[in-house]
């Protein structure tokens, strides 16, 4: 009995099940994405705003009007992504190189070694954390903050990443496809969060030298809430959805031309099993250490800001602002996981078109990389009279097309069981990542007693600045600590007890992709 997936089948019962497991995403994506999108494309080409209904058409003033500021809001965000990418590569792609080489004992190591800063998803709280560190606003670059903090992040998942192509073989000859494919992603991956990026840049204040924006994120944020001109937050949207676009396209199409899959590691015999010698081990060990020290002090700030759980300072009952912090997300993400992992299984394991099934990832390609900051101008014109809160609080565009696109790879190569706990996991840090979130909560959590802790802690932070409140700030419910420790223990676990099982292959599917040669009782039992 292996953990393989099953061989594609034609049978009219797999193509009608694999279609119908779609068309919840497909709902999902139309509602979500594709009408708001819509929207404002319309939007943008007229004077709209959020203090009166009637809008008149504008043409291409809008456009014209914005678009310097725009262009100057991508510098930060491409030196950003260069950054990301080159750690991603080269550190991250380092490590995972030689823990493969290492054997298992130096796969375990780097995988458990930042699981906590992998866990550290904590966008707002690490982004408040260095406003507290530094007094005066503006006296550190934004994305540098960013970059320091997610430092050890960066790493953990180009190393996750990379051993799932050295998990294949560390020979140049077998490797190179899944290096180049793995680093297009991660360079379409950190270009599309640097252009989104809202938390760091805003709350850390404007660059003092060089653009005026330092992300297309705050530039939509105060054309649409500080100066009402949604028709202008519109036109950059689109701006921004387009170069969003050009990117999910792009990877889908890489995805699909190079047939990657996700598949269980080929076991090596005895004569074939990499060495897995001292040397390696070492190696790998000092390189692991060195980088994980790294990656642990850029969260210093963060680690030291979350020990402070002033209940004064909360303002109301902490119970209430935590249930208005996490509980929105939960069910946005429970929606979209839920309907992306179905959608991922229609196509990865039941194949409806056969060898030509990825084919249905194309309509979600260019939403791949869209997250919420081109979506809210006009998820706010839309949902601004819905009379709960609690629902207003709930994020636009529930569909998670990364998961999605992740299920899929994972169902064509490996069995359900052996894939769901990784869809879980990208459940969970969905979730987290939705509820550390900056932006949405600073648009919805306009009720004092029931305010996110992002707004709780961010008017704590102004009390104490601006009005001279000798109260303390309360960072430490942003995220708490025994939260993220859990979480770290879920993704360790997934990672040494499934990860470390998966490979990633392109090219055309071999008989070893459906016969599989990985049993996970012999893989734990030859320390392979």
């Amino acid at each position: 009995m292996t953990d393989s997936a099953p061989k594609t089948s034609t049978r009219p019962a797999s193509v009608l099940f694999g279609l119908l497991a779609v068309i919840p995403a497909l709902v999902l994506l139309i509602s979500g994405y594709v009408v708001p999108t819509v929207r404002t494309v319309l939007a943008s080409f007229t004077d709209v705003d959020m203090l009166r209904e009637d809008a008149d058409p504008v043409g291409l003033d809008n456009y014209s009007a914005t678009f310097s500021d725009f262009a100057g809001s991508l510098v930060w965000p491409l030196v950003f992504a260069a950054l990301v990418t080159l750690t991603a590569v080269g550190a991250g792609g380092t490590l995972a190189y030689l823990a493969a080489r290492a054997g298992r004992a130096g796969r375990w190591t780097a995988r458990i070694a930042f699981a906590l800063p992998m866990a550290a998803l904590a966008g707002s709280g690490t982004a408040l954390a260095w406003v507290i560190a530094f007094d005066e606003p503006g006296g550190l670059n934004p994305l540098l903050a960013q970059y320091l903090t997610f430092f050890g992040l960066v790493i953990g998942l180009g190393a996750t990443a990379y051993l799932l192509v050295f998990r294949r073989s560390t020979r140049p000859r077998d490797a190179v496809p899944g290096v180049l494919l793995v680093t297009g992603v991660v360079a379409a991956s950190s270009l599309a969060i640097g252009l989104q990026s809202f938390g760091f840049p805003y709350l850390l204040g404007r660059l003092p030298d060089g653009p005026r924006y330092a992300s297309p994120s705050v530039l939509i944020f105060d054309n649409a809430y500080r100066t009402f001109r949604v028709g202008v937050a519109s036109a950059d949207a689109v701006l921004l959805w387009l170069v969003l676009g050009v990117l999910g396209i792009g990877v889908a199409l890489w995805l699909i031309l190079a047939r990657a899959r996700v598949v269980t590691a080929d076991q090596p015999t005895s004569e074939t099993a990499p060495a897995g010698n001292a040397g390696w081990r070492v190696a790998a060990s000092v390189v692991t250490g060195g980088l994980l020290l790294l990656g642990l002090a850029g969260l210093t700030p963060w680690l030291l800001s979350s020990m402070s759980f002033d209940t004064e300072a909360v303002g109301g009952n902490v119970l209430t602002h935590l249930s208005y912090t996490w509980l929105p997300p939960l069910i946005s993400t429970v929606v979209g996981v839920l309907g992306a992992a179905l959608a991922g299984y229609g196509i990865g394991a039941l194949r409806p078109l056969g060898d030509r099934s990825e084919l249905l990832l194309l309509p979600f390609a260019p939403w791949l990389f869209v997250g919420l900051a081109g979506l809210a101008p006009d998820a706010w014109m839309h949902r601004a009279e819905d009379g709960s809160e609690f629902l207003f609080l709930i994020p636009p565009a529930s569909l998670t097309i990364p998961v999605l696109f992740g299920s899929a790879l994972l169902f064509r190569g490996v069995r359900w069981t052996l894939a769901l706990p990784v869809v879980g996991l990208a459940g969970l840090l969905t979730w987290v990542v939705q509820a550390q979130d900056t932006l949405w909560p600073l648009i919805a959590g306009f009720q004092p007693d029931s305010a996110p802790m992002q707004v709780v802690v961010m008017q704590a932070i102004t009390s104490f600045r601006y009005t001279g409140g000798d109260g303390g700030i309360p960072t430490g419910w942003l995220y708490p600590l025994p939260v993220c420790l859990l979480v770290a223990a879920a993704i360790g676990a997934v990672q040494v007890l499934v990860l470390d099982r998966l490979a990633l292959r392109t090219g055309r599917t071999t008989d070893a992709d459906a016969a599989g040669t990985a049993a996970p009782a012999e893989d734990l039992a030859t320390g392979r």
